[in-house]
């Protein structure tokens, strides 16, 4: 938009252009100097990159470290001794593969958009005028300084300054969300800081000629345009995390910390009693240093990245069911966490077609497809210079409602009434007549059709003051809500009556009638906003269109209740990023938002604390989409760059979709907390039990390969069925989870380390006391199946994360067939694979003791929900200004 305030004679004359286009030399200068018209592909992560990123986890790397270490001691025995046992190297490994292998296929990403919108570059032809000559040449071969021609239908294909237009508009809306068609004017010089929407002179790179023709000269090409650099802008990576990322990546740090704290404790610990023992050589400090390596094992909780991916893709799955189709696996929980929504309004809130509505003459206002009228369709089809092209957005603009209502409602081609008469003459609509004219023969002489905008089109009716003022009344309760008006009339008359009139002016139209055309609110947007509110999450409106439309809109959604709840992009364009942290709390809709408007908004929320979700379907959109926590495109109408860029994409196009995401969200995140609860129980009852058996002087009970079957195949399916539980019935009656909430809270921790203590005592009893009463070679696997069995029936305590009894929910009737399937896997490895875990297999009478005692899990939760926990710190602020007025 650089030369926008320049007359098109000075433009020309900067690029070297002439009237007849440019020769080949200065082709290639140019293809030098300003670049080719193609966007630049970013560089992509490659899969060794994905993959050190993916082994790079907290967790993975303790497990890595713990894999090296115990191969090299089972390496220097095999060259000492002759022998050596690899099975807990090759088990930990397998654990670390399992885990990366998930995050990798299922969060795999790629930014296919440039792809595909270089590849179409290939695809569109382009008419030129080079050295007098009209060529046509593939869009990507265009460079600055050529001169283009375009009609309706076509796509703009490169950035330029006009320099002719008849009756020119075009559809702008994936590049500014501007809903209506904006009409050129070659002739105009505008100011240079003119809004881009306002930018009567100046055609853009993927927007679409909705009606007339016109010529412009390429001002920029590829990276340069207004959609280069909205390209360049989201194929910048992203290097922030998601909330859940964050939180799981804190958790594991913690967790494996203290798991290496306690390791370290007890080797220090056990080396000074070798050392006052005597007993301190290269043998016995092996033998202590495997017992913590496998101490290290117990603590790290392995299996938890392998669940979460497993549970966030069985989500996605069940998401696609609902028409919402979710790209990046972490993007399904983070959207339960979303706190604001910032959503465009054209063809998201809106469907992006513009529709006759209503049809209102002298004396009635009906439903448009009411009404039929000869007069009138004759004016929609003949005097207009749309087409309705399929595929190429033209059907959006406010003429092509007009055609696209006729044939609709007459199941006819408008293309044959346009030429039932020979065309005479036409008069362009421009933005000084405001109006538009076309002349056909008839037998008796000429018709004339009029249309335009309403206060001009009245003045050349023969209205009688009655008929006046009732249809303006009527045109303005219409424009009060935004609806957009066209005004009809026709003249017939014969060259004698025309030559009886000296003044031209004096000739009076017959009124038709006017049109009332609207791009209408999608129905179900109005419960889907309430919904939103009601729970928590606040709805912002950001978009391209002016403030009039925008707050008409938003009006009739309840997104505002204020006038100063809305304001212009150029108002927060003059705000501080502090000012506009402190104003965006208040601030509900944003007109003639610019991409770096929403992207400076998204910013700014994100700073605040919120998760933000971006909703939208043009190339304008696609930053704002990018930096989001969550961006959702829309499937049908959004622009490829957009659905590229975005982590969801609504299939058919239902704002409701954004809902729907929301609640599965708010689901899987309480999911989450429910298996990461169970996990953790594992983890702390492993941590301590092996650690007080190494203490106790008692031989180490479980090797790592043990511990891995425990947290991988025996409590990897029932954690897997904790994350499939349904939306509870008042889950979107709460508000949204914060961004710097703790993942596991008070209540959770008691029961965690409530659930590993109680575990962990009764194992260690059992291994040191044998209080079951089990034959003496059967104590280690009767230890092995009291520790799973404690583990299983734990998963039915997680179930419930408050109070409620676990005998009283449902909504998952997977548990208790994952249970019994895990627990015959558990029957066959102990009764037919007994060596392979360095155990025996054991009796009927010592099968039922130890699962009998492993059931007592439950019994300790149901009890302990019975006592009440004392609330600590100071009461809540609302509460306090209750007992205050109390």
């Amino acid at each position: 938009m650089d030369f926008i305030s320049e007359k098109r004679e000075e433009v020309l004359k900067k690029f070297s252009s002439f009237p007849d286009g440019i020769d080949e030399q200065k082709v290639l200068e140019s293809r030098e100097r300003f670049g080719e018209n193609v966007l630049e592909k970013p560089k992509k992560k490659s899969f060794i990159k994905r993959l050190l990123s993916a082994l790079s986890e907290p967790m993975m790397l303790i497990l890595l470290v713990s894999a090296a270490i115990t191969l090299g001691i089972n390496l220097g025995k095999y060259f000492k001794c002759g022998e050596a046992d690899f099975s807990e190297f090759f088990g930990i490994i397998f654990a670390v593969g399992l885990s990366v292998s998930i995050t990798l296929i299922m969060e795999s990403s790629s930014q296919k958009a440039f792809d595909a919108l270089k590849k179409s570059y290939r695809n569109v032809f382009v008419k030129v005028r080079r050295k007098g000559k009209i060529l046509k040449i593939p869009q990507s071969e265009i460079v600055c300084g050529d001169i283009v021609i375009i009609s309706s239908g076509d796509k703009v294909t490169a950035d330029g300054r006009l320099l002719k237009s008849d009756s020119l508009s075009l559809d702008e809306s994936a590049l500014t969300g501007e809903s209506s068609p904006v009409q050129k004017d070659a002739e105009a010089v505008l100011n240079k800081n003119v809004h881009i929407a306002e930018a009567k002179n100046y055609v853009f790179s993927g927007t679409f000629v909705s009606g007339g023709s016109g010529e412009y000269v390429v001002t920029a090409v590829g990276t340069n345009a207004e959609i280069g650099k909205i390209a360049k802008e989201i194929g910048k990576e992203r290097e922030e995390k998601t909330p859940l990322s964050e939180k799981l990546n804190s958790l594991s740090k913690t967790v494996s910390l203290i798991g290496v704290i306690v390791s370290a404790c007890i080797f220090i610990a056990e080396a000074i009693k070798l050392a006052v023992s005597g007993e301190f050589t290269f043998s016995a400090v092996q033998e202590i240093f495997v017992s913590c390596i496998v101490l290290i094992v117990a603590a790290v909780p392995e299996g938890l990245p392998t669940i979460v991916a497993v549970s966030l893709a069985l989500n996605m799955i069940k998401l696609s069911g609902e028409k919402v189709l979710i790209k990046k696996l972490v993007a399904t929980e983070t959207t339960g966490m979303v706190s604001v929504i910032c959503s465009d309004k054209t063809g998201t809130l809106t469907e992006n077609k513009m529709k006759v509505v209503k049809i209102c003459t002298t004396t009635f206002c009906k439903n448009a497809e009411e009404v039929k009228s000869d007069i009138l369709y004759e004016n929609f089809c003949i005097n207009s210079t749309a087409d309705l092209i399929l595929g190429v957005g033209s059907e959006i603009g406010t003429e092509a409602a007009l055609l696209t209502h006729y044939r609709d409602v007459t199941k006819k081609d408008y293309k044959v009434l346009r030429n039932k008469y020979g065309k005479v003459s036409t008069i362009p609509f421009s933005s000084k007549t405001k109006y538009m004219m076309t002349a056909v023969r008839t037998d008796g002489g000429e018709r004339r059709y009029l249309k335009g905008a309403p206060e001009v089109i009245l003045t050349h009716c023969d209205l009688t003051d009655y008929e006046f003022k009732s249809v303006k009344k009527n045109m303005e309760e219409y424009e009060k809500v935004s609806y957009r008006i066209l005004a009809f009339a026709h003249l017939d008359i014969t060259e004698t009556e025309e030559n009886a009139y000296k003044n031209k002016e004096e000739l009076k139209y017959v009124f038709d009638g006017f049109a009332v055309i609207a791009d209408k609110i999608r129905k179900e947007v109005f419960s889907a906003v309430e919904t939103a509110e009601k729970s928590g999450v606040d709805v912002k409106m950001l978009t391209g269109d002016n403030i009039v439309t925008a707050k008409a809109v938003a009006k009739q959604l309840k997104i505002i209740t204020s006038e100063s709840q809305a304001v212009t992009g150029a108002d927060i364009e003059r705000l501080s990023d502090k000012e506009l942290k402190e104003a965006i709390k208040d601030i509900k809709v944003i007109a003639r938002s610019t991409p770096s408007v929403k992207l400076r908004v998204v910013k700014a929320l994100k700073e605040l604390g919120e998760v933000v979700a971006v909703t939208g379907d043009g190339i304008n959109d696609a930053p704002a989409i990018r930096h989001a926590d969550v961006g959702i495109a829309m499937g049908v109408s959004g622009s490829e760059i957009t659905k590229e860029a975005a982590e969801a994409v609504l299939l058919n196009d239902s704002f409701e979709g954004v809902i729907k995401a929301i609640e599965f969200g708010r689901t899987v995140h309480k999911n989450i907390k429910r298996f990461i609860m169970f996990q953790l129980s594992v983890n702390v009852s492993a941590l301590i039990f092996v650690a007080a058996s190494c203490l106790f002087g008692l031989n180490m009970p479980f090797s790592a390969l043990e511990l891995l079957f425990i947290n991988v195949i025996m409590d990897g399916p029932p954690a897997i069925t904790l994350g499939l539980y349904k939306p509870d019935k008042d889950i979107m009656e709460k508000p949204p989870v914060k961004r710097n909430a703790k993942l596991i809270d008070k209540s959770m921790w008691i029961r965690i380390i409530l659930h590993g203590v109680y575990m962990a005592a009764v194992t260690l009893f059992e291994y040191r006391f044998n209080f079951l009463r089990v034959p003496e070679k059967e104590i280690t696997a009767c230890v092995f199946v009291l520790f799973t069995a404690f583990q299983l029936f734990n998963a039915f305590n997680a179930k419930e994360l408050g109070r409620t009894s676990v005998f009283k929910t449902h909504g998952n009737y997977l548990m208790p067939v994952t249970f019994f399937i895990t627990f015959l896997v558990l029957v066959f490895a102990v009764t037919f694979i007994p060596s392979g875990f360095g155990i025996c297999p054991m009796s009927f009478i010592s099968w039922v003791k130890t699962v009998a005692t492993g059931f007592s899990i439950i019994i300790i939760s149901e009890v302990s929900k019975l006592v009440p926990i004392r609330r600590i710190g100071k009461p809540k602020k609302a509460f306090r200004k209750i007992t205050a007025a109390k």
